[in-house]
């Protein structure tokens, strides 16, 4: 049996949010993940920001990703501790539906050997101290 990615302990994290991203935080709260688009140009963009980088466009909407895969990762060793280490695995989410736009995030309770670059992904969610973060583990 392989190792499991474990889920990192984030309940001390304040997540910061402002008024360009407490939309996703308030999606994130009832275990929703969006993005945001342009209501003009229909580019999604990443980070939320004032302005649409592509058409200058203030004007934005928040949609659904699609589809997400692993585009990057690495393996994060842990001491042992009582036991099985577990290692914690930060990656890189693509959503090729949303104009590719990526997003750090950890993969979760998935064994070692069934993480890979191109893998299909399901979210799943952490609580932190003051929001609720997508995790993601391999669908």
């Amino acid at each position: 049996m392989s190792t499991l990615s474990m889920t990192p302990d984030l309940s001390t994290l304040d997540i910061p949010a402002d008024a360009w991203t407490q939309p996703f935080w308030d999606a994130t709260a009832q275990q929703r993940l969006l993005l945001p688009r342009c209501a003009d140009c229909t580019r999604c963009r990443w980070p939320p920001g004032p302005f649409c980088p592509y058409c200058q466009s203030q004007r934005t909407e928040w949609v659904e990703p699609g589809d997400a895969r692993i585009y990057s990762f690495t393996i994060v060793p842990q001491a042992r501790e009582q036991g099985a280490a577990q290692p914690r695995v930060p990656a890189l989410i693509e959503f090729p539906a949303a104009d590719g736009i990526r997003i750090l995030a950890a993969i979760v309770d998935t064994p070692l050997d069934k993480i890979r670059i191109g893998a299909s992904v399901k979210v799943g969610w952490s609580q932190a101290a003051n929001a609720t973060v997508p995790v993601f583990s391999i669908a």
